[in-house]
């Protein structure tokens, strides 16, 4: 008999487990607004920036939520300052306005999401329970850890959560052991080994927030990991810090940055050391330090993967001296950390690609059948050819395909076997081929590319080998670029790199006050609009369909079609 809601008595490990079993930064930001702030299913979709507000003291800002409830009625409640900066980091990479739905979808499908990560957590801990998580029990895990773990005021409590008494939020109480009452007392005496903990927690969590500071000043990868490396140490939470990265070919460690002592601690390590096995399982890891075979232990190290989604770029290495330092509290935030980083230098690599006057082409040939759209080609012996790609969400791609040789039809049929493709629809089908629309989650070599801030300019897969193009800022790593990807695809080779002009259909002064003036959102809204036959007659695809396939509203796809339209209409007509 399965477990309820109301029965499922979430533990902190189990949080930590489910949060990294997210795959995308919507479905991180579902679970910690359930799970760290209290709200509901229904409350999410109402939520914008706007609700948020800030105020200053003590020498910190502290931020708050207004809640809109069910009834009409709202409420306030606090939102940690670490949610609050993942909140606003996602509101600027979704280019999401200052009144509309942070997370545009239904209550329905929040609660699908986070099922769905549930379900993940479950596969990976092997914990049947975490297939029943809700954003109800992610609530009243909310409440125990404030009302058991950090004893906060009930009052509070209730008032932030929208909860009438506590009563139904304590598990049931039963008649206490003599062990579990000395226990108790026993843990009295403990009180200032728990407050040297906690603030060295809190130590740690300022420190990061001065990083985050740093992050958004660098302005290439060098500087961001420059920065992180020298604000860690320079806050003295951490005694040495390694920007690291693992070379395939050579099957060594590469260190890029570092602040502190032994700056060549890692370079050229070939054993097998705590970086590559942090890289192999994406997880935080801790070890002591041993500079030297044999040498003397000079405090912990954590190494924690850099990554953004599928992306891997490397590992932050840091020294802690303390015998109390990395413990599950640290070693979470140590890992936002790591996804932070990720993502600027995403960003980063991405607005260079954007504005520089040259950009770097790279051909790649590959033919493993692990590449969804090989598989395809191969398996329905036709030739596939992208014609367009946008990216639909934080980790999968809108992709516009021109099949030849089968048709619609059976592409659709075959489609709707694999797990690799979330949706699928035919846009215009012809005697000996058709135009689909398909959503790219996993499986393949362009989401990748997109990831690494690259933009793919052209796919065409033939007679079981696909050939893509695509473009980088000229500072990108090619020989880490191809590692990576040769690790999900051992046939992936180089075939070319050439510095080549940027590829854009049109005028170069136009283009600019495009990227200037039309947010990413809009611009992606824009470009799967024109690939999917919206601006044709008879429409190739309605409006209601293209919402659909971005996972976004059909008035807020209205929205962003009518202002990018304006905006485009204002750059043409400026001369004039």
């Amino acid at each position: 008999m399965s477990e309820t809601a109301e029965e499922i008595r979430l533990t902190a490990r189990e949080y930590e487990q489910l949060r990294q079993s997210t795959e995308t930064y919507r479905e991180e930001l579902l679970v910690r607004l359930c799970g760290e702030v209290g709200l509901r299913a229904a409350e999410i979709p109402r939520l914008t920036p706007a609700d948020v507000t800030s105020q200053g003291g003590e020498g910190r800002t502290r931020y708050f939520l207004t809640v809109h409830e069910s009834d009409g009625e709202t409420r306030e409640t606090y939102l940690p300052s670490r949610v609050a900066h993942d909140f606003w980091q996602y509101v600027r990479s979704n280019d999401i306005d200052t009144t509309e739905p942070v997370i545009d979808v239904s209550t329905r499908r929040v609660q699908m999401l986070v099922r769905e990560v549930g379900e993940r957590a479950a596969d990976w801990t092997g914990r049947p329970s975490l297939r029943s998580i809700t954003p109800s029990v992610l609530r009243r895990y909310f409440a125990r850890q404030l009302l058991i773990e950090q004893g906060v005021d009930p009052r509070i409590v209730t008032a932030v959560g929208g909860w009438e008494g506590v009563d139904g939020l304590l598990p049931a109480l039963d008649e206490p052991t003599q062990d579990e009452i000395a226990a108790a007392f026993e843990g009295l005496s403990e009180t200032q080994e728990s407050v040297s903990r906690s603030g060295r927690l809190g130590g740690v969590v300022e420190t990061l927030d001065h990083v985050g500071e740093a992050l958004s000043a660098a302005g290439s990868r060098e500087e961001i990991e420059q920065a992180v490396c020298e604000t860690l140490v320079d806050n003295d939470t951490y005694t040495a810090a390694w920007v690291t990265e693992r070379e395939r070919q050579r099957d060594r460690i590469v260190v890029h940055e570092h602040a502190g002592d032994d700056p060549d601690r890692f370079e050229g390590a070939s054993d097998t050391t705590i970086v590559k096995q942090a890289l192999q399982t994406d997880r935080v890891l801790v070890a002591p330090d041993h500079p030297r075979p044999g040498g003397d232990e000079r405090g912990l190290l954590a190494a924690v993967p850099v990554i953004h989604g599928e992306t891997n770029y490397g590992a932050l290495v840091v020294r802690a001296e303390g015998r109390g330092a990395f413990d599950d509290p640290e070693r979470t935030v140590l890992a936002d950390l790591g996804r932070r980083i990720g993502l600027t230098i995403t960003a980063t690599e991405r607005r260079q690609l954007l504005l520089g006057d040259t950009v770097v082409a790279l051909t790649l040939r590959y033919t493993d059948r692990e590449a969804v759209l090989v598989d395809l080609a191969t398996t329905l012996d036709c030739t596939v050819e992208l014609e367009g790609v946008v990216a639909a969400d934080a980790h999968s791609l809108l992709c516009f395909l021109h099949v030849e040789g089968i048709s619609g039809d059976a592409v659709l049929s075959w489609v709707s076997e694999t797990d690799r493709i979330g949706d699928a629809r035919l846009i215009r089908g012809y005697d000996d081929g058709a135009l689909l629309e398909v959503v790219i989650e996993r499986g393949s070599p362009t989401l990748a590319l997109t990831e690494r801030g690259g933009t793919v300019r052209e796919l065409t897969v033939e007679g079981g080998t696909a050939e893509v193009v695509a473009e980088f800022a000229p500072n990108v790593g090619v020989r880490a670029l191809v590692d990576e990807l040769s690790r999900g695809y051992p046939s992936m080779n180089l075939r070319s790199k050439q510095e080549v002009k940027p590829t854009e259909q049109t005028p170069t002064g136009f283009r600019e006050s495009m990227d200037e003036r039309l947010t990413e959102k809009q611009q992606s809204v824009l470009r799967a609009a024109f690939h999917a036959g919206y601006f044709e007659w008879p429409r190739g695809s309605t409006a209601e369909e293209l919402a659909e396939s971005m996972d976004i509203s059909s008035p807020t796809l209205h929205n962003h079609l009518r202002r990018a339209q304006q905006k485009l209409l204002s750059v043409a007509f400026d001369e004039e």
